[in-house]
């Protein structure tokens, strides 16, 4: 067959590797999947949304979602101080899905976004897809640099530039460094979304994994003036594979939301089988399990860490399900990753996460995927790959 010239978008004209695609037959520390032995099984709830709930779910699905499960996620986040009624939610497809329809809501090409820097890469890939500028901002202990932030807007405001629509973070243990953000500064991003005029994505999918310390109140919670929208999911406190998300924001974006759908509404299927799920008590049980076994896993992680690669700077999580490290000055994290790779173990590059200037020298992780022997191993691998790359270089 003769080639084609086809006329690709510019969004899709360079055929890269996805960050989805992994190597075979390596252990793979890259990905945020759930870990296989714990998946739930809910064979039980399937089988009663199919037979009770039949002529609801082989249909097409309300657009913003089935009215209960709707109920049971507003009673579910009251619990987290989250006030909101039914028609304040829609469901979609995972929780990227709810920010790209808060980008579709919002934003026109070139219009400009806060971040911090490094950010969750697929969430990257979604932002870049709407030809949207970075407002990229350091983080530190406390997580986002606010008052670098508010230099930043009154700088663009006494300049006459177009200020950022939108500000998206992971403000409870941030993908991919693993820092909770301070209520002092979740406080201070309220203040500035009100003075600056941007609307706040608060992507929360690890929230309840928490191994250790105080929980802080999201910002959602702590919002008096509509500038937050709250965006949830089950894939981490479930089952990925649900693809059951959320935006919790007020109505009149709702609804906008609801209209720049182009699915015919998320599966009504599955909406009621976490609908089941949500009113039972397999729910929290279910992220009991998850927080004790992510916390062996990361306990894993950070110990053959120090074993094996103890020239990097690792944060310990206080949950979550994601590591990040800082290689000395000068190694490159692609060059490690790559050759991680070859030693049979997957890493992520940190390069992927950052919005604008790479600092060339971070790796992530996640300790999700397998178990504490495999971490292990998958560890020492990367040291092995670690020291030829500094040999080499």
């Amino acid at each position: 067959m003769a080639a084609v010239d086809y006329r690709f978008a510019r969004r899709s004209a360079v055929l890269g590797k996805s960050v989805y695609d992994h190597a075979d037959g390596v252990i793979t520390l890259s990905v945020g999947s759930a870990f296989p032995p714990i998946l739930p099984d809910l064979s039980s709830e399937a089988a009663q949304s199919a037979q009770q709930y039949v002529t609801e779910v082989m249909q097409y699905g309300p657009i913003l979602g089935l009215l209960d499960l709707r109920e049971v996620i507003a009673a579910h986040v009251a619990n987290e101080g989250v006030k909101c009624s039914p028609d304040e939610i829609i469901i979609s497809n995972g929780a990227k899905h709810a920010t790209d329809l808060v980008c579709r809501v919002f934003t026109d090409p070139g219009d400009k976004i806060i971040v911090t820097a490094p950010t969750y890469m697929t969430t990257l890939q979604c932002l870049r897809s709407h030809d949207l500028q970075f407002v990229a901002m350091p983080q530190d202990e406390c997580g986002m640099r606010t008052d670098v932030l508010e230099h930043r807007l009154k700088t663009m405001r006494q300049n006459a530039e177009p200020l950022p629509k939108l500000l998206f973070d992971v403000p409870d243990f941030h993908n991919p460094t693993g820092i909770t953000m301070s209520l002092a500064r979740r406080k201070d991003l309220l203040r500035l979304a009100d003075e600056f005029g941007f609307v706040i994505i608060e992507d929360d999918p690890y929230r309840q994994i928490r191994f250790e310390g105080e929980a802080i109140p999201s910002i959602k919670s702590l919002d008096e003036a509509g500038n937050v929208i709250a965006v949830g999911t089950v894939s981490k406190i479930l089952a990925p594979g649900l693809r059951i998300g959320w935006a919790i924001a007020p109505s009149e974006i709702v609804r906008r939301m609801a209209l720049q759908k182009s699915d015919g509404g998320s599966c009504p299927f599955t909406q009621r089988i976490v609908a089941n799920v949500f009113r039972s008590n397999k729910l929290r049980e279910h992220i009991d399990l998850v927080t004790t076994t992510m916390r062996e896993h990361r306990d894993a992680m950070i110990s053959a860490l120090a074993e094996y690669l103890p020239e990097a700077k690792v944060r310990r999580p206080e949950g979550g399900y994601f590591l990040w490290a800082e290689l000395p000055a000068g190694v490159s994290g692609d060059a490690v990753a790559a050759e991680a790779v070859e030693h049979g173990v997957e890493v992520g590059s940190g390069r992927l996460c950052f919005p604008l200037e790479d600092p060339g020298n971070f790796l992530r992780f996640s300790y999700s995927y397998v178990d504490p022997v495999t971490i292990r191993e998958g560890i020492r691998r990367l040291g092995v790959a670690y020291k030829q790359v500094v040999a080499a270089s």
